[in-house]
Formats: structure tokens, C-alpha cells, sequence
């Protein structure tokens, strides 16, 4: 295969040379070409304007760090090879809007899922796997679905300090102009090893030096937890998305009764519960969806979808109010908050107005996801989630948001204050 070399903003150059140049043949797949349409940061571009780089760029990037971590760990050829190759392919199943699509007409099916498949039943990509090696796509189906060993390998791919997280928050960051997740990567890299923690048949496990490399992952959760609180979950970015699931869930009634108008026939099949093929999925990217839209706003017949769709097409989005992060307080207001907007909208009043409530964290103690960390002065072994705990960022931070249309405002605001 020919030697490949990208012109990275934030990595610099990278590279797929020598043995790593069959992993190009993945490149040219409509899987991974897709993702140059859809976008990294979802809607955060009606807030930061240069967030519009593509999901494409960052699966170069995952590969990158991929491949800097596996050469520092000193990982054999083959292990190296399926990190990179996962790298690459960990966001192949994300929707239109990335996770504001999941959470808009998921189906009750994650990206997550939808990776998985994309890699066992699409053709072209599975003949291109087959190029890197005969049982290419079985192993990165047994780190998507933690089954591979080792499994440092799997936490490289998927934990709380994996090469996905490792490379969006210095890209996202980059884009949108801010410099909340700005991280020593390189120290990071230099602090990680490979060593055995817990027994077993797999000992060895993905832990971080503490003399060498603490606070350059200090740096990097607080980078992460702030990204959510001040980009991710910004007041303006999760209006708009919440705008858009508003949107398709009634294109999804719509969609159930028969009604749906024409544009986006594979949402209109996930929305009936139908079976979606790997094929059809593929057809789905921003630009698609956005050409629906501005069709949608432009002469939808329901009145209801039509109204939407102009709204976010013209960036109108959702006025927000803060309400306490207290789970009674959205609770004994729901009634009243629906019959304030009943009384204005009437029946299209459960379109124009949500509750919000978003989590900003800077590590997330899942099972199977855990970092130790070794050399720790009072502690030896350690697992990172016990020491951050002791952090701000090792609490859970709530933003719980009142969102409604401009038009619920003064009676939305007489409901909040009484």
C-alpha cells in the first residue's frame, strides 16, 4: 500500500508508513468517508463558530495517539496494529448530530452498537480489513465489546483516559477556541505503563506513574469536566439540541402514523421500530439531515414540524431558565410549567418546552474502565477514581436547565418565580 501522510492541526503529521500503510485501505471505505459529513461537536457551531470539524479528522487523531501509546508501552506488532486499528474505527456509528441524534431517534440503539454492526456486515469495509490482516474485523469486534486481551488493549480503546478521549479534548478545544482542556499530552504518553495490578492470566494492566505523570492527568480531568460544563453542555449549544430532539420526536409520531414527509425515509423506518440495514444507515450524515430541514421548514404540511424545522434552520432556539439542582423542584413544577404552556400553544405546547439537566464530571468510575495508579507515596497501588475523589473535579457538577420557545417566557417565568 501507498504511504499516506496528513497535515494534522493538532498532532502535526500523521503518518500511515511502513507497516502501517495497509491501515489506509480503511480510509476509502464509504464507512469511513462518511464521517467527513458528520460533525465532531454536533450543534456547538451555532455557539463556536470553528467547531466544524469532522468526526473523519478525529478518528486520524485517535489513530495518532493510538500509535504513540502502543510504541511507548512497547506493544507487539499484532496487539499495536488492532489498538490503531479500533482507534480508528471507534466512531464509525454515530448518527447525523452525533449523540444528539442517539438521544433524538436512537431507536434504542447506541453508536456504539451501530459500530459493531457497520464492522461485521459492511462489505467494503470488512474486504478492507481483511487487507490488514485475515481476522482483522473479529479483533476489533472483541475490543469494541471488551472481550480482546490484553486488556490495557481495551482500556486504550474504551476507559476514562483511552486515545478517544485523549485526542477530542485537545481538537474540540482547538476548533471551538477555548482553552479549557488544553493537556500535556506528551507527559501523559511518557507517564503511562504497562504493568500487573490485579493477577490472573492477564495481569498486566494500563496504570500512570505517579512521580512522572499526576498532574499532567490532573490537568487533563479538570480539562475534560470543564469542557462539559463550559462548551459541551453550554446553555446555547444544549438548546439547540434539545430543539432538535423536540423536532424528530414529532417527525417520529409522524413517521408511526404514516405522515412523515418525504427526505429522510431510513429515520422514518428506525422511528417505526423497523430493521435499518448497515447500507441504509450509511446514507445518514448532517448534510442530509440539514437539507430535510431547511425542506421541512420551507413547506412541511403539519404545522407543527414546519415550525420547528424554520426555527432551528434560522437559529431561533430555546430561551433557558436555571432552575436549582434539586430533583423536587422539576418535579412540582412539571404540572404547572404544562399547563402555563398548554394555555398558550395548546396542544402543540409539548413540542416548545423540555427540562433539561446535564452532568459535568471529570471521571467517571464505570466498571472495566478503572486507571491505577503505581508509585503513589502513601498509597503504592491505587485505583485513579480513589484519589480524584479527594478532587472538585471528583464531584458531580448538575446544570439543570428550564427550556422553552421565546413565546413561554413571561408565562413560564411567572411559573418559575411563584
Amino acid at each position: 500500500m501507498k504511504a499516506r501522510v496528513f497535515r494534522d492541526p493538532v498532532h502535526g503529521l500523521i503518518g500511515l508508513e511502513g507497516p502501517d500503510a495497509i491501515i489506509g485501505a480503511l480510509l476509502d471505505t464509504r464507512a469511513l468517508q462518511r464521517l467527513r459529513r458528520v460533525r465532531q461537536m454536533g450543534f456547538a457551531s451555532l455557539v463556536y463558530p470553528g467547531a466544524e470539524h469532522s468526526r473523519f479528522g478525529h478518528a486520524l487523531g485517535a489513530l495518532h495517539v493510538a500509535g504513540r501509546v502502543c510504541q511507548a508501552l512497547g506493544l507487539g506488532d499484532e496487539v499495536a496494529r488492532d489498538v490503531k486499528v479500533a482507534a480508528l474505527l471507534h466512531d464509525v456509528g454515530h448518527g447525523p448530530y452525533s449523540h444528539a441524534w442517539e438521544e433524538a431517534l436512537g431507536g434504542g440503539v447506541s453508536h456504539e452498537s451501530w459500530g459493531a454492526r457497520i464492522v461485521a456486515e459492511d462489505d467494503e469495509l470488512g474486504a478492507a480489513l481483511a487487507m490488514v490482516a485475515p481476522d482483522q474485523a473479529a479483533r476489533v469486534l472483541a475490543l469494541f465489546e471488551k472481550r480482546y486481551t490484553p486488556q490495557l488493549a481495551r482500556k486504550l480503546v474504551s476507559s476514562q483516559l483511552d486515545v478517544d478521549r485523549m485526542d477530542y479534548l485537545l481538537r474540540d478545544a482547538h476548533f471551538s477556541g477555548v482553552g479549557y482542556s488544553t493537556y500535556d499530552l506528551d507527559w501523559i504518553v511518557h507517564a503511562l505503563r504497562a504493568e500487573p495490578v490485579r493477577g490472573g492470566d492477564d495481569p498486566d494492566d494500563l496504570v500512570v506513574d505517579y512521580r512522572r505523570g499526576m498532574h499532567a492527568v490532573e490537568q487533563y480531568l479538570f480539562g475534560r469536566s470543564y469542557m462539559y460544563a463550559q462548551v459541551y453542555y453550554h446553555k446555547t449549544v444544549r438548546a439547540a439540541e434539545w430543539l432538535f430532539m423536540l423536532l424528530m420526536r414529532r417527525y417520529g409520531e409522524l413517521a408511526r402514523e404514516g405522515r412523515e414527509p418525504a427526505g429522510l425515509a431510513t429515520a422514518a423506518a428506525i422511528a417505526r421500530g423497523e430493521k435499518v440495514s448497515v447500507a441504509a444507515y450509511l446514507g445518514l450524515d448532517d448534510a442530509r439531515v440539514q437539507c430535510a430541514l431547511f425542506d421541512w421548514a420551507a413547506g412541511a404540511e403539519d404545522e407543527i414540524l414546519r415550525d420547528l424545522a424554520e426555527r432551528l434552520s434560522a437559529r431561533r432556539l430555546l430561551k433557558t431558565l436555571e432552575l436549582p439542582d434539586d430533583p423536587e423542584v422539576p418535579a412540582r413544577l412539571a404540572p404547572e410549567l404544562d399547563a402555563a404552556a398548554r394555555a398558550v400553544l395548546g396542544e402543540r405546547a409539548p413540542y416548545y418546552w423540555a427540562i433539561d439537566r446535564a452532568v459535568s464530571l471529570g471521571y467517571d468510575t464505570r466498571p472495566g474502565e478503572e486507571i491505577f495508579v503505581v508509585g503513589h507515596p502513601r498509597h503504592g497501588t491505587i485505583d485513579l477514581g480513589r484519589l480524584v475523589a479527594e478532587l472538585p473535579l471528583g464531584r458531580k457538577v448538575s446544570t439543570v436547565r428550564l427550556l422553552f420557545a421565546a413565546e413561554l417566557g413571561d408565562a413560564f417565568r411567572r411559573v418559575v418565580s411563584g
